[in-house]
């Protein structure tokens, strides 16, 4: 035991050293000391390689340490130590002669493609490690594509027969594509914005936003779903990560919405879909908006703002199913004592920091200045916390979570990078959405559907960024095709592709709320999507309603399109969860039902006349139901 714990710290000195090292080097050419070249990011992808190959050896440790010890132990352990040494050598040698490799481009020699081949290895192995098995063979299917796609016979997907040389130089070894091309993403814009969002979180900002949460719960029928709805909601946008946030945050939330009578299943989808609109929520929107930019070549912040009005409306449909049924079920308030005062030291904190980094952000600065500076205050500004002031070691743990989350979120945009590189170097980005043409009828709506189910089909257990790339290389070209402008058309299969963490039947954000509320992976599965059904329409509302996307520049065109979307927010619950001034029967459900469809298909073909059937719908059963509010609850049961 004492060995393992010895060769732990072993790895960790290095680990933070390299972090160090890391950062003051990003940190230096943010402000444009440095030249951003091939060498530059040269070093950074050698820098995370290094990291995250610590990393995964320092696992491994820790199962000793702990007494968990998985099977295989030695070959994964001798895995790891491979996956860190091959990417130490390989990227040495690439950054060593990356001014030569990117000038000499395809023309390798035989020892570059050696190394060559050794870096996409290593970087494989590194994915697996840290990524999982189906992330690591999409990556490396594409790759194989690329050398091998011209022996398909089907004329559709067949490629040229390129050389391997010039797929090697696409895959990476060129220094300007493959493993590179998200590459300055991760360094240039996410690099100081995941860290600082690390910091916020180890100086006390969760138990904060959770108080913030339990203030409002203390308020509303059902309030113990606050702290998860707003909590969950917040550290969720900053972190930008569903499955990690439920990780984090729903061993607070969901025994508590235990305690005061929601369903182990329901508890667990609440938290599940609020973790999730971290990922569609300004500023960080799971990493995505960082690559929608770069797809778009727009400015980081154009793209978030562009998204703050339907994220606000995703948070709100979650609330408005989830008041629906904390009605329908007679739900209490919540009674958990606040602390106001650790809200009062912490608030300036967060408030003072985050300003500062949306005021650079909206000035059109760089996202790494921006986060910067936010670290520096938030780090100066928690020393005048009080009690609440955070200990060394919590600073220290904050640092280390920051370069462990930096570090495998950068692995992950380089991993994917040769993903793009192969679906768009290929043109298999605009064969594949030929097929969807080719075979779905010539409606907006129906291909819009179709466009949808495959967004749902192809993110299924795949990180955001990852399951986001993917549909938009595959699918954006299409829907240009049927009209949809750039901007919604990428923030379309971005919603869809986040909404995959939530239906099965992978549903990894789901899988992790599952295990934690102790229910069945199913059951909240079912929950998670009643909740969800409030949040479809989104995507289909911006691409109708534009103006939802116009933020800052609003007119008065948005109020109506926000009507739209929160009347069918609101009929969809009342439908799914059988309540409205009083439990519902099955027909008066099934009327509620018919009217959502009223509003989706008066939405969807500006049609006044599905409007009208929606409202005359909503408000004659509405009328009908206040007038029996009073009627036995026992006799009106609603069939779950």
């Amino acid at each position: 035991m004492p060995s393992w714990k010895k060769l732990r710290t072993a790895f960790d000195i290095p680990f933070l050293v390299i972090g160090i090292a890391l950062t003051v080097y990003i940190g230096f050419a943010a402000f444009g000391f440095l030249k951003n070249s091939s060498e530059h990011y040269s070093n950074f992808i050698l820098g995370t390689c290094l990291m995250t190959g610590l990393l995964a050896v320092r696992k491994l440790c820790d199962e000793k340490i702990q007494g968990d010890v998985q099977r295989f132990f030695g070959i994964r352990f001798t895995f790891a130590a491979f996956a860190l040494v091959t990417s130490a050598i390989a990227m040495g040698y690439v950054r060593y002669n990356a001014v030569t490799l990117e000038q000499t481009q395809p023309f390798f020699n035989d020892t570059d493609m050696i190394f060559g081949w050794l870096m996409t290895i290593s970087i494989l192995a590194l994915t697996l490690i840290h990524w999982g098995l189906l992330l690591t063979s999409v990556i490396a299917v594409a790759i194989a594509y690329f050398f091998l796609g011209h022996m398909i016979e089907n004329p559709l997907f067949m490629t040229p027969q390129y050389d391997p040389k010039f797929v090697m130089n696409y895959i990476g070894l060129g220094t300007n594509q493959g493993f590179y091309y998200l590459a300055q993403v991760a360094a240039d814009s996410v690099y100081f914005l995941i860290i600082y969002a690390a910091i916020l979180l180890g100086v006390g900002m969760l138990d904060m936003v959770l108080d913030v949460g339990k203030m409002t719960g203390r308020r509303v029928s059902g309030g113990a779903a606050g702290p998860a709805i707003i909590g969950s909601g917040v550290v969720a946008s900053i972190m930008g990560q569903a499955v990690s946030n439920v990780v984090l945050t729903g061993r607070l939330t969901i025994p508590m919405m235990k305690k005061y009578g929601y369903r182990n299943s329901m508890a667990g989808a609440i938290e599940a879909t609020a973790s999730t609109a971290g990922q569609i929520m300004p500023p960080v929107m799971g990493l995505a908006a960082f690559i929608i930019a770069s797809f778009l070549n727009l400015p980081y912040i154009d793209v978030a703002l562009s998204g703050l009005v339907p994220g606000l409306l995703y948070l709100t449909g979650v609330s408005i199913a989830v008041a629906v049924y904390a009605r329908r079920y007679n739900l209490p308030k919540l009674k958990e004592k606040v602390d106001t005062t650790r809200i009062k030291r912490l608030l300036p904190t967060f408030i003072i920091s985050f300003g500062v980094v949306l005021w650079f952000l909206l000035g059109y600065r760089s996202p790494a200045i921006a986060g910067l500076w936010g670290i520096i205050l938030a780090l100066g500004l928690c020393m005048f916390q009080g009690k609440y002031r955070p200990t060394r070691r919590q600073l220290y743990e904050a640092v280390e979570e920051g370069f462990y989350l930096v570090s495998i979120l950068s692995l992950l945009l380089i991993a994917i990078g040769p993903l793009g590189q192969v679906m768009l170097t290929t043109n298999l980005a605009g064969r594949l959405g030929s097929v969807l043409i080719q075979y779905l009828p010539d409606t907006q709506l129906i291909l819009l559907i179709g466009a949808m189910v495959v967004s749902l089909i192809l993110g299924m257990g795949l990180p955001t960024p990852v399951a986001y790339i993917i549909v938009a290389l595959a699918l954006v070209p299409f829907m240009q095709q049927i009209g949809l402008p750039p901007l919604q058309a990428h923030f379309f299969v971005f919603y869809f592709a986040v909404f995959s963490t939530l239906t099965p039947p992978v549903a990894v954000s789901v899988l992790a709320a599952a295990k934690l509320a102790d229910a069945s992976f199913l059951n909240t599965a079912a929950d998670s999507l009643k909740i969800a059904l409030t949040t479809f329409i989104i995507p289909f509302a911006f691409v109708f309603f534009p103006e939802l996307m116009t933020f800052p520049h609003l007119t008065w065109a948005v109020v109506p399109a926000i009507l739209v979307v929160l009347a069918f927010q609101w009929t969809v619950s009342i439908s799914t969860y059988g309540y409205l001034f009083r439990p519902l029967i099955a027909w008066e459900r099934g009327v509620f039902a018919v009217a959502a469809l009223g509003g989706f298909m008066g939405m969807a073909y500006s049609n006044t006349t599905y409007y009208t059937v929606h409202a005359v719908l909503f408000v004659g059963m509405a009328v009908m139901l206040f007038a029996t509010r009073k009627r036995n609850v026992l006799e009106t049961e609603a069939a779950e």
